[in-house]
């Protein structure tokens, strides 16, 4: 974990664990991108989390949109570091300050808590860029 902290160069790291057989991760996947591609970098450092084998999740990333952020396998049958974060379900998004201490989780999808996050990650030197852009007909919640 210290490692993925230290990527972060003192931004807030968002975890977002994943399989790539979950069709509600793969509904939350192009919003993940796009708070990437908003603030990746700037306010917050994006992480990938994968479930699967490294083979399965190069392809879902590939096959999902391309995805810039970075990727970190954690593979059955140990779920090493799913079981640090006790996930549960998936997807799971945990928001780790930089310090390494939990500011935020939440499973499945929520168009209101994806927003949330992009108003976060906005300040005066990056600019608010919306996650889900006006008019996006993505449901408003769904469990994972």
């Amino acid at each position: 974990m210290k490692e993925v902290l230290a990527a972060g160069n003192g931004l807030p790291v968002l975890l977002a664990f994943f399989k790539t057989s979950c069709p509600i991760c793969q509904l939350s996947w192009p919003y993940l991108q796009r708070l990437h591609g908003a603030y990746g970098g700037k306010s917050v450092h994006v992480v990938g989390i994968s479930q699967d084998d490294a083979a399965s999740s190069r392809a879902y990333y590939a096959a999902h949109g391309a995805a810039t952020f970075d990727l970190l396998l954690d593979p059955e049958p140990a779920f090493v570091a799913s079981n640090a974060f006790d996930v549960e379900s998936v997807p799971l998004l945990v928001l780790l300050a930089p310090d390494g201490r939990i500011e935020d989780t939440f499973a499945g999808w929520s168009k209101k808590r994806m927003e949330a996050l992009g108003a976060r990650f906005a300040s005066q030197s990056v600019p608010f860029v919306p996650v889900i852009p006006p008019g996006d007909p993505v449901r408003e919640y769904s469990a994972g």
